[in-house]
């Protein structure tokens, strides 16, 4: 019976606890969001050490988020864009509307002590935390569901994080993702619809001057105007800035090419910044004030090789070098990575594009990017770019396609596609190099095979359901014998 009454005595006073006013400091937490108001840097300070859910008051939380968002999209944090930001979130009135926003900074002083409001804050979520903790173990208990010692195993993993918490050291736990992390995730980004993927380093590789930068400067027109890529590929989200780097070129050569594709009012209102060979030697990719330019834009890097700094074929110098330096970049906020890289010279006589045979350099340079493609000009003249996918880390393979330079970027301020993915052929169709090193087929054969897929794709847009027997004897009532295999190869290949 004793047992008994201490295990009542013990329940009712932990109920009369949480019946009390849980820990809490509605000044601190005002503190800081008046601190970010009068100076959006103290947002960082308040970032590194808070969580949304450190604020006890729910209008704090929501302006919290809501700051965290503007900064992510590189907007200034002031009254104004505050109101229109909760708008747009559907939470003006649960933050306490305008009424509330409007004097959270005042009786501050300009340069506030935002670190010290944040120990508070942090001080009283651990308390709560501790409460929350202390309540979950009594109601395992009290379920009598469990094992003791199971109970208390999961009470010491509780307690030994919140003991570090409190001392103000990291607990090793904070090294992993949380299951909560996981579920609020957001769904894989694509920046450009199947050419440019969100979050991760997108590279392309080509020879020296087959257009890779003019490549780079349509894919920055298409991120700040939102409009189609080559006028096909949509682009679901643009860039709130976009930061280009290409200490090989100087001013005036970038200047003439960025107003060939009308990029003059981004330069003004710095939404594109750039920095070229005139303002100096190049700056690291780890140089510390690139991470807060860096956050929420597209970083456009041109080309990789001049950001290596050592021996490009050694895999270490491009592993711990340049990869570290761009997952930096990533890590820090970045939105997306665009890298241009020179192909072999070796490359002049292949007559196929893989990701090994495209980039210089060590195997590295594949290793570390998320999505890629490989180009080819196959016409100076008009300076046709052949394209095909190298890398495709969360994606189907995307089929080879070509672009148009000439007349119109000089006259409509981009490329044009030229020819279509699914209606493109492989590089080794639309070449003919002497002395290729891997054994292609002589040009005429090769013109051969592209005349027949074009026949093909004729006959299946006339008769899509014509079955490889049928399109067979189609081929033979013309002279041209080709079997049902190389016909099934055809439609795979080709995507027919």
């Amino acid at each position: 019976m004793l047992s008994i009454a201490k295990e009542s005595s013990s329940s009712r006073s932990i109920d009369a606890v949480l019946e009390r006013p849980l820990p809490h400091n509605p000044d601190a937490e005002r503190g800081i969001l008046g601190a970010v108001i009068l100076d959006n840097r103290a947002l960082d300070a308040a970032v590194e050490k808070l969580r949304s859910d450190d604020f006890f008051l729910p209008q704090h939380r929501r302006i919290f988020d809501c700051m965290k968002d503007l900064a992510k999209k590189q907007q200034a944090i002031d009254t104004i864009t505050l109101k229109e930001g909760l708008e747009g979130r559907g939470e003006l009135e649960g933050a306490g509307g305008i009424a509330y926003l409007s004097p959270l900074a005042d009786g501050l002083p300009r340069v506030t002590n935002v670190e010290h409001y944040v120990r508070i804050v942090k001080e009283k979520a651990v308390l709560r935390s501790l409460i929350y903790s202390a309540s979950a173990i009594q109601e395992q208990a009290l379920g009598g569901a469990e094992d003791a010692s199971a109970i208390i195993l999961g009470a010491e993993s509780s307690f030994a994080k919140l003991r570090e918490q409190a001392a103000g050291q990291n607990s090793w736990r904070d090294l992993f993702e949380t299951w909560e992390e996981f579920q609020n995730v957001k769904p894989l980004r694509s920046l450009i619809e199947n050419i440019f993927q969100a979050d991760v380093c997108n590279i392309v590789g080509g020879l020296v001057g087959d257009g890779k930068t003019l490549i780079l400067l349509s894919i920055t027109k298409a991120l700040l105007t939102g409009k189609p890529l080559f006028g096909y590929f949509n682009v679901p989200e643009m860039a709130a800035r976009v930061i280009y780097l290409i200490p090989e070129c100087a001013r005036a050569p970038f200047f003439h090419r960025a107003k060939l594709f009308g990029l003059e009012k981004y330069l003004e209102n710095d939404r594109l910044l750039v920095r070229t060979l005139s303002k100096g030697l190049r700056v690291p990719l780890s140089d510390p004030r690139l991470n807060p330019a860096a956050r929420g834009a597209v970083v456009q890097i041109d080309t990789a090789v001049r950001f290596v700094t050592g021996e490009e074929n050694a895999a270490g110098t491009v592993s711990g070098g340049l990869a570290t330096d761009i997952f930096g970049l990533l890590a820090a906020g970045a939105d997306g990575i665009g890298v241009a890289h020179h192909a072999p010279k070796g490359f002049e006589k292949e007559n196929r594009i893989t990701l090994e045979n495209i980039l210089r350099g060590s195997g590295d340079f594949g290793a570390f990017v998320g999505a890629g493609f490989g180009i080819r000009q196959i016409d100076e003249a008009q300076n046709i770019i052949h394209f095909e996918d190298i890398k495709a880390r969360d994606a189907e393979p995307f089929p080879p396609f070509q672009i148009i330079g000439r007349p119109y970027i000089n006259e409509e301020g981009d490329f044009r596609m030229y020819r279509k993915p699914n209606e493109c052929g492989r590089l080794a169709d639309y070449l003919d190099i002497p002395g290729r090193s891997k054994g292609g087929a002589p040009a005429e054969v090769r013109e051969a095979r592209a005349a027949n897929i074009e026949i093909l794709r004729r006959l299946l847009r006339e008769s899509p359901d014509l079955t490889s027997q049928q399109i067979s004897q189609r081929f033979h009532s013309m002279g041209i014998k080709l079997g049902d295999s190389a016909i099934r190869k055809y439609r795979k290949d080709f995507g027919l």
